[in-house]
């Protein structure tokens, strides 16, 4: 049964408890995702190391963030969702409300690991609207969860930047932590426990494979990259040997990968359902977030990188900027899951990636350092709802023909799908970026347009609503 079909109108009360309590979480954990990224020479400075070594610190957030959702997932089937998502809530607050009291850089890597589990384990919010609510409440909360996630996304930089002008760089991790603790409380109260699904035994063994495979791709494209991001400068400590183990974490992701493989074949009761995969608009809406969370995360790292090494931003007017390309994310975000509610998701999606991919070739073409900076305050808020109108429809496409017993399942891999695209941009895209040379912002937007444009081809696959769904008549509520 189509997951449209298995839940009944919640009141409004109840909707708008489940959307806010799950939205807030999105926000959080993906506003950490980038909240670093203005503040990264005074955060840099402080810690005693390089500026481009935030990008390991980046790196270090992401890699739990990403891998775990799929596994998140079963583990909420097999344990209880609310239980997951209090536990990824509570080791993200402890953990942003740790970092500021160590000054090394390892413990603060080491910290920033521990809140990008808890902001990974979190996005199992996502699972309770699918389940919890049905046909236009689902497209609505889908929409506004997709908007929050988008919002903390985007607003990240600038209010990162806000803050460390304001109140210092340790402000960004007690602001968010105290968030995290108030987002643990609401949830607590206000959400229900989903109903459990049939009894199965727990594949260990997939889940250390899938984990340990796709943390090895992660760090593995990104320490590809990291001795260019260097400045092509001789990179020490740290940065250095993992860039040398480049190849290492790739051929464990490779062996990591056929264990996974292999077990999906020979376990009775494997970790993950073969059948999502043999769903057309399953697979296609997962690639379509995939380029979303490129196209994003480009944008918003390469042009706050560009800001502030490239044309001498401070913090506060670097973070003016983007602000513009944070609202009009939000209200696009919002706009495309009513649009595809309403006209279906083609128009909403293909229109954002086209707008994404025009914005990206207008800053590779109007947007260096002998022109102006103008053109970034012009272009940032259309780069916003470039981005913002595929998230909805996007997330409607992968989900609309799941079947109940593997909605979980689904969004982990949904969500698993949107933020491994943030480790490819940072990892593969990063592998042509160096901090202070203009022509490799030029070449990393054309290469992010010739993605995006990639993400608006896909529309041609998407097939019309099944008869069943277009007979469902919106509920009353």
């Amino acid at each position: 049964m189509p997951m449209d079909q298995a839940a009944r109108a919640a009141p409004r009360g109840a909707v708008a408890s489940i959307v806010g309590v799950t939205s807030m979480a999105t926000f959080l954990s993906n506003l950490s995702s980038t909240g670093t990224y203005l503040a990264a020479p005074e955060i840099t400075r402080a810690l005693g190391v390089a500026q481009p070594a935030s990008i390991v610190s980046v790196i270090a957030y992401l890699v739990p963030f990403a891998v775990v959702m799929p596994v998140i997932a079963k583990l909420g089937d097999a344990f209880g969702h609310k239980r997951v998502l209090l536990a990824g809530l509570g080791l993200y607050a402890a953990g942003s409300l740790a970092t500021p009291a160590f000054s090394g850089f390892i413990p603060f890597l080491g910290l920033r690991l521990v809140q990008g589990l808890g902001g990974g384990i979190m996005l199992v919010s996502m699972v309770f609207i699918a389940r919890q609510l049905a046909d236009r409440q689902r497209e609505t909360g889908l929409g506004i969860w997709r908007a929050a996630l988008l919002a903390g996304t985007v607003a990240g930089p600038p209010i990162g930047g806000y803050l460390a002008s304001l109140l210092g760089w340790q402000s960004i991790f007690w602001v968010t932590g105290l968030a995290g603790a108030a987002a643990f409380g609401w949830a607590a109260v206000g959400l229900e426990e989903l109903p459990r699904q049939r009894a199965r035994r727990f594949d260990w063994v997939g889940a250390v494979a899938f984990t340990v495979s796709f943390t090895a791709l992660v760090v593995g494209l990104a320490a590809a990259g990291f001795l260019r991001t260097m400045g092509g400068g001789v990179a020490t400590g740290p940065v250095a040997t993992l860039s040398s183990l480049a190849p290492v974490f790739l051929g464990i992701f490779v062996v990591g990968l056929a264990v996974l493989i292999v077990n999906q074949r020979v376990n009775a009761q494997p970790l993950f359902a073969s059948s999502l995969w043999r769903n057309r608009q399953f697979v296609l809406g997962n690639a379509g977030t995939f380029l979303v969370c490129v196209g994003m995360f480009s944008a918003m790292m390469f042009t706050s990188l560009m800001l502030r090494n490239v044309f001498d931003f401070p913090a506060m007017q670097a973070s003016n900027a983007l602000l513009l390309m944070t609202v009009g994310a939000v209200v696009f975000g919002i706009w495309g899951g009513s649009l595809a509610g309403r006209f279906g998701p083609k128009l909403p999606w293909a229109t954002g990636f086209v707008l994404t991919a025009a914005t990206f070739v207008a800053l590779a073409v109007f947007v260096s350092p002998v022109t102006s900076a103008v053109w970034l305050f012009v272009l940032a808020p259309l780069s916003g709802a470039g981005q913002g109108l595929p998230l909805g429809p996007t997330a409607s496409v992968a989900l609309q023909d799941v079947p109940a017993e593997t909605s979980a399942e689904a969004t982990g891999w949904f969500d698993f799908s949107h933020n491994i695209g943030r480790a490819v941009a940072i990892g593969g895209l990063g592998a042509l970026f160096v901090p202070g040379e203009a022509a490799s912002y030029t070449t990393i937007f054309w290469v992010s347009a010739a993605l995006t444009t990639l993400g608006a081809v896909l529309v041609l696959g998407l097939k019309r609503p099944t008869p069943v769904a277009e007979a469902q008549p919106a509920p009353a509520t």
